[in-house]
């Protein structure tokens, strides 16, 4: 099966599966240039839980042996072989990756590579989805090709193909690997560490939003924003952002977004079932403004938002979560916005609960402005048939 950017896919259902084996292959002309493998195992909040849990050529094994990486036939090809049984109970999806060594030392970049592929098989070596990407790179040196994800009991592929341009740190730095540069020799024996300064602790917190209300959290490095509906009605997930360069957008099924370069944010892809999109925002000090809506397709005809039992879910990973629900029936709207993040502050970011619809049969998008309010039925008509 092959599958295309942005597309999820079922790999065990209605399938005796257990054991997987990923390939990821490519091809440079620069004999130079090493390119690399790796798998990070996630948890729920899509970081991984201890540095055991990233698995590369210099750790091939994870927790449990659930997880093995090696080199594949030809030097252009790596190997991560799975045992979806032997999973640690905290892992909830794995994500593949290539790197290049060095790259943006040596001026290497994966505008040089081609053919690079990402390939599920069965234990019989059987092929069940091949994901093709790499042409819309430049001069990124890293790649999370795909991931494989837990959902309702069943095991799914997401094709992602998203790129880096700080190679491996960048990558470890987005799953939560701390990557240090560690002096070697005479010379590390003549540094002396200053005592490392306690973190401020961050206060736990979960909450669900009341109407109109607006909560404080830390502000992080990364933001995930996941819309959740209990529906198999088509919903869309749109982060309408503004960014500090002056920039705004939108990021949606249609424009996937990039994660190291402006938008710096990325939606998952586009969910035609019951169920969540999410989006993470990968640089928040890039931003000033975003706002989350929702969209129902027209095919889904008239309903409401709220019998859908939509909302909105924020995390800033470091145990803050905001939960945006929706309070009103609203029968004949196509739009609403749910959720308005404010990034203005150095330290804090502002979560809104702004649960606002679209004029009756309104096909018209939001617009956010760049003082951060925003208006509905003031964009472009969105028009998606299913």
């Amino acid at each position: 099966m092959l599958v295309q950017r942005g597309q999820k896919a079922d790999v065990t259902k209605g399938k005796q599966i257990d054991r997987l084996t990923v390939r990821l292959g490519f091809q440079s002309a620069n004999p130079d240039m090493e390119i690399d493998g790796a798998a990070f195992l996630l948890g729920v909040n899509g970081t991984c839980g201890q540095d055991e849990d990233f698995i590369f050529y210099g750790q091939q094994l994870s927790r449990n042996g659930a997880v093995e990486h090696s080199k594949g036939s030809g030097g252009s090809q790596e190997e991560v072989k799975i045992s979806l049984s032997s999973l640690p109970g905290d892992v909830r999806k794995i994500a593949f990756t290539l790197t290049i060594h060095e790259g943006t030392e040596r001026g290497h970049h994966f505008k040089d590579v081609s053919g690079i592929y990402l390939q599920v098989a069965d234990a019989s070596g059987a092929e069940l989805i091949r994901f093709e990407c790499g042409e819309e790179l430049s001069l990124e040196t890293a790649i999370v090709a795909g991931e494989l994800y837990a959902h309702n009991g069943e095991w799914k592929f997401s094709a992602i193909g998203s790129g880096f341009h700080n190679g491996l740190e960048g990558l470890c730095a987005n799953f939560g690997i701390e990557v240090k540069d560690e002096p070697q020799g005479e010379a590390a024996a003549a540094i002396e560490e200053p005592p490392a300064k306690e973190p401020e602790p961050v206060q736990p917190l979960k909450i669900n939003l009341e109407k109109k209300q607006t909560v404080s959290i830390k502000k992080s490095a990364r933001v995930t924003t996941v819309l959740k509906w209990d529906s198999k009605k088509d919903l869309d997930l749109y982060c309408f952002y503004d960014l500090k360069n002056g920039e705004s957008g939108k990021v949606y099924y249609k424009e996937l977004g990039k994660a190291n370069q402006a938008p710096f944010i990325t939606l998952d892809g586009d969910s035609k079932i019951a169920g969540s999109e999410t989006i993470i925002i990968h640089k928040t000090e890039e931003l000033r403004y975003a706002l989350f809506a929702a969209y129902s397709a027209i095919s889904n005809g008239f309903g409401s938002f709220k019998s859908m039992k939509a909302r909105a879910v924020v995390d800033n990973h470091q145990g803050q979560v905001v939960t945006a629900p929706l309070f009103h029936k609203n029968w004949f709207s196509y739009w609403v916005a749910i959720a308005h993040l404010d990034f203005t502050d150095p330290a804090s970011m502002s979560v809104s609960h702004v649960e606002t619809y679209s004029k009756s049969g309104s096909e018209r998008s939001p617009m956010l402005y760049p003082d951060g309010t925003f208006k509905m039925d003031e964009g472009p008509i969105e028009f998606k048939r299913n």
